[in-house]
């Protein structure tokens, strides 16, 4: 079922401008999720990832990446910001990795690269660096300095990705191998990137994501207002920059406050069937 909603989606627009060397992409799938509401309800699904997570969670969208052989370096290392940007720092969001391929890391690769959060955890981006780079773009907007999108762009990743860091995140980089149906399960806080695909018996690997956030996750504008800012700014121009997503700030173009619950946001539909409860374990009851 995944394999042929990555080909029905990708035919979709997936052009990226601002990231040339992220593979094609699919942030905000918009096909019809009966499928995937099906696959939320089956009770193994339900349990596993609520017993490893501790929570209750609620859906907040898919998204699909494909890399093809010798055809892209992959990602940069990373933090889920664009992917919650819509929500508190400290509320928990997490993601499901799926590769509809086999990954080998030590054979053709194009896999996942992660460093675990123990060693270096991504919280400072989302609580200084993203609001640091917001607040010096409207200082230099201020002092009549222009800033390009490939300034920004610079900007925004070179600090996770600067000599001295990627030494350490190389060093301490954990890259496993998969088989179609293995998933890896993280939070939003831990640094990742993708891997190329290299030479080898597959012509391109595709995965399949999945986000959740914790079901009292609240809705935050600011956050959501400092993502969009970017976009606003550099929008005209022979390089304009285009967002991954506009999904956090398009939640209070839907109506949303400050605040407010995300699992009871009006931008997502059939909140019922993206809510994923815990079942209380008859020892705890």
């Amino acid at each position: 079922m995944l394999r042929d909603r990555v080909e029905v989606e990708m035919h979709r627009e997936t052009v990226n401008s601002t990231t040339p060397a992220l593979y094609r992409v699919n942030y905000d799938v918009e096909g019809d999720k009966d499928s995937v509401f099906e696959l939320l309800a089956r009770r193994y699904f339900r349990q596993t990832l609520t017993h490893l997570t501790d929570k209750d969670l609620f859906f907040t969208g898919e998204q699909i990446f494909e890399v093809e052989q010798n055809a892209d370096i992959g990602s940069t290392w990373h933090v889920g910001v664009d992917s919650f940007g819509y929500q508190y720092s400290e509320d928990f969001g997490c993601t499901v990795w799926s590769p509809l391929h086999s990954v080998n890391a030590r054979g053709q690769r194009g896999g996942m690269a992660y460093v675990p959060q123990h060693v270096i955890s991504g919280e400072w981006v989302f609580e200084q660096i993203e609001p640091a780079v917001v607040s010096t773009l409207r200082a230099r907007e201020k002092a009549g300095i222009k800033t390009t999108a490939g300034e920004y762009v610079a900007v925004r990743h070179g600090i996770l990705n600067s000599p001295a860091m990627l030494e350490i995140l190389e060093n301490h980089r954990v890259e496993d191998d998969f088989e179609p149906g293995d998933a890896l399960l993280f939070n939003k806080m831990v640094v990742h990137r993708g891997v190329a695909l290299e030479e080898g018996p597959l012509a391109k690997r595709s995965a399949y994501v999945m986000r959740f956030v914790e079901a009292r996750s609240r809705y935050d504008l600011q956050r959501a207002r400092n993502l969009d800012y970017p976009t606003q700014l550099l929008q005209t121009g022979l390089f304009a920059y285009k967002p991954l997503t506009r999904k956090p700030i398009e939640i209070a173009e839907a109506g949303a406050a400050d605040g407010d619950l995300i699992s009871e946001c009006a931008y997502f539909g059939d909140p019922d069937r993206r809510m994923l409860r815990r079942e209380q374990c008859p020892e705890r009851a």
